[in-house]
């Protein structure tokens, strides 16, 4: 037969316990969010360098492809495909990447 444990012990681990997991738990998706927003600006300056080669002035390139992206929601919009084409012209790859990477692996 196990002998029942001193409550007060108990407690006193449980509550050491349950500090390291909630410790744990907002580390871990503070690095979850930090991956993904690289990943996405990862995507947005590809996408940009994607219109860059394609878009013409006057060609309605941009309006189109917003109305063809809307099923993925409204980050897509004619405005923020426009700040993505101006966010690849602006920046060389190797400008963000190495401050994502330094941000990702610590």
């Amino acid at each position: 037969m196990e002998k029942e444990p001193n409550n007060e012990i108990f407690y006193q681990n449980y509550i050491e316990d349950l500090k390291k997991i909630k410790e744990t738990i907002k580390i871990n998706q503070n690095k979850a969010m930090v991956y993904v927003n690289s990943q996405m600006i990862i995507t947005y300056y590809q996408i940009g360098t994607i219109i860059n080669k394609r878009k013409t002035w006057g060609s309605k390139y941009i309006e189109k492809l917003s109305n063809d992206l809307s099923e993925y929601g409204k980050g897509y919009s004619k405005q923020n495909l426009k700040y993505m084409s101006k966010f690849a012209a602006e920046f060389s790859q190797n400008e963000f990447s190495q401050q994502l990477a330094d941000q990702i692996i610590p």
